[in-house]
């Protein structure tokens, strides 16, 4: 019995630990954003714009 409650227990420990890394992982990627999602002055300017490069 005593076998089965310590692996519960571990069990719990690794959940709550994973749980704790994807939550810090998010945190980070909104605030700093998806690398991608980042336009440059001149992608910006043609979106915004409709400048063509020349």
């Amino acid at each position: 019995m005593f076998q089965g409650i310590l692996i519960f227990a571990i069990g719990g420990l690794v959940l709550i630990a994973a749980f704790a890394v994807i939550l810090g992982r998010r945190r980070e990627y909104e605030a700093t954003g998806d690398p991608a999602d980042r336009l440059t002055d001149e992608e910006f300017r043609r979106i915004e714009f409709g400048d063509e490069e020349l």
